[in-house]
């Protein structure tokens, strides 16, 4: 995946869960960080996809449980 591809995917995750670049880690994950909740993770769902102009799968929108997923899994539909 190109870099700017995955800074386009940190700065719609950065601005969906209201944190800096600079404490973004792959490791951050669904329930685990405070911020992301289920609510956040529809809203981050929903501008990836229309960031992108992707749709995601049901399977997929479940697999989302870190940051480095999300960016593997948009990755896959951008192919």
């Amino acid at each position: 995946m190109n870099t700017n591809l995955i800074n386009q995917i940190e700065i719609v995750f950065c601005n969906v869960m209201g944190i800096p670049k600079d404490k973004l880690t792959d490791s951050i994950a669904y329930n685990s960080y405070p911020l992301w909740d289920s609510l956040k993770h529809l809203q981050l769902i929903s501008e990836l996809e229309e960031e992108f102009d992707i749709e995601f799968s049901m399977e997929d929108v479940v697999l989302m449980k870190n940051l480095e997923l999300v960016k593997k899994l948009v990755g896959k539909y951008l192919v």
